[in-house]
């Protein structure tokens, strides 16, 4: 299909669009300034405003513009380390903590959906992680025991023979479902929690990218392009979209982009052939696909690393329209309707950074797993600055370090490229 015909937009906008701009200026001063108007930020914005505070939300594009309205729409307890490697990192006791915390996040963001009413289109569907080789499948079943043991959490290891119960396909070796994982429509949920904040007495202003910051006596005198304003408190929350003049903390991010494509609308019976459960789908390459039938079952929505760094919408749609074809080779006469792309953020330690820096708080890095952690790690940001016991986190003496010879422009990320990718020509060779 040409490209010309395309939209370059995510899919999630046809049903849920950004704003347009105003000529709405910020107010002189606010208890709380939040920068960032995704899921972390309004979160934040949502529990200060309700414990009184008066908050503003800044964003440097429409409210969403970034990874909260552009992901997959996944949701899980995990993170970027499964259980096993956080074991070997950290040791027994501080893995199982991180690994609680991450399945609070999970429980967190359904308990919100569910008790303020949020248009999210919530499906606990479970998600299954296919092991593109044999020795990812084997460890698959000892990451399932360990998660069994120590958290009665509700997977199952999946053989080869079985897997065509799950997904038309024979591209894995087995695989590891997720009970509690799901899906959900991530910018009618994030326009949701956008309602909720604004209900609540935030005020959220898009368009409004902060260019300076300097402290006062009384907190910080942020500049942006809306106007000048006093806060006592700044929350920083615009993960992969996090730049100057926050320059501290962009050191420790690396933004990477994720590449999706949207099929045009096809039979849901199709559909349910190629996905019988309906479950979220990752896998274990380095190329990192993800996919899923869109909320309503009528098209499928994959993503990956078509590359690591910045590259032609054309180029990625190319790409992940192989990918998917390899995958399910029915739908080779299935066109593409959409392709975008958007950033996640990554830290050194591969685990989200949460905590306050030279007077400013942030909650930062979803390392790829962001709309349930990045949710709950708002509503916990919001506690610590409430001063609330609660907000404390197993993630709060995680290092939150620079890169080195880094200064926030990953420079790096094509050669990145071309070494993932060769990691995973190689694992394929071995597997052979």
């Amino acid at each position: 299909m040409d490209m010309s015909l395309q939209s370059a937009k995510p899919f999630w906008w046809d049903a849920a669009p950004r704003e347009v701009e105003t000529d709405a200026t910020l107010p002189a001063q606010c208890d709380c300034l939040v920068v960032g108007a995704g899921y972390a930020g309004l979160t934040a914005a949502l529990r200060l405003a309700e414990a009184g505070r008066d908050v503003v939300v800044c964003d440097a594009g429409p409210p969403g513009f970034g990874g909260s309205s552009r992901s997959g729409g996944m949701i899980g307890h995990g993170h970027r380390l499964s259980y096993g490697m956080l074991i070997k990192k950290y040791g027994q006791e501080k893995a199982r903590a991180l690994v609680l915390e991450g399945m609070a996040s999970l429980e967190h963001i359904k308990d919100l959906i569910r008790s303020r009413g949020l248009n999210a289109e919530l499906q606990e569907v479970g998600r299954l992680r296919g092991a593109w080789t044999a020795a990812d499948y084997n460890q698959m079943g000892r990451e399932a025991d360990l998660l069994q043991r120590d958290f009665g959490l509700p997977v199952e290891v999946i053989a080869k023979a079985d897997m065509h119960r799950e997904i038309a396909s024979d591209a894995y070796q087995g695989g590891l479902l997720f009970y509690s994982h799901g899906g959900m429509h991530p910018a009618l949920y994030h326009q949701s929690l956008l309602a909720a904040a604004r209900a609540a007495g935030a005020r959220v202003f898009g368009y409004a990218p902060v260019t300076a910051i300097e402290p006062t006596p009384s907190g910080f005198r942020v500049t942006s392009s809306k106007g000048v304003i006093e806060a006592r408190d700044v929350l920083l929350a615009s993960n992969g979209y996090t730049s100057a003049p926050f320059t501290k903390q962009a050191s420790a991010l690396v933004p990477m982009p994720s590449f999706l494509i949207a099929t045009q609308s096809i039979s849901p019976n199709r559909v349910k052939a190629l996905i019988p459960n309906g479950r979220m789908v990752v896998e274990t390459r380095e190329k990192h696909l993800y996919y899923r039938p869109s909320p309503d079952g009528t098209r499928i929505i994959l993503g990956g690393r078509a590359a690591l760094h910045p590259i032609p919408l054309e180029e990625a749609r190319t790409r992940l329209q192989q990918e998917l074809v390899a995958l399910f080779p029915d739908l080779h006469d299935v066109a593409i309707t959409h392709t975008w792309t958007g950033n996640i953020a990554m830290t050194r330690s591969d685990l989200p950074a949460i905590g306050q820096r030279d007077g400013i708080w942030y909650a930062l890095g979803c390392n790829g797993s962001g709309v349930a952690l990045m949710t709950y790690l708002g509503h916990k940001l919001a506690l610590k600055v409430l001063g609330d016991k609660q907000g404390a986190t197993a993630f709060d003496d995680i290092a939150f370090k620079p890169l080195p010879f880094y200064d926030g422009r990953p420079w790096f990320l094509p050669l990145m490229t071309y070494w993932f990718r060769a990691r995973d020509v190689w694992r394929d060779h071995i597997a052979s």
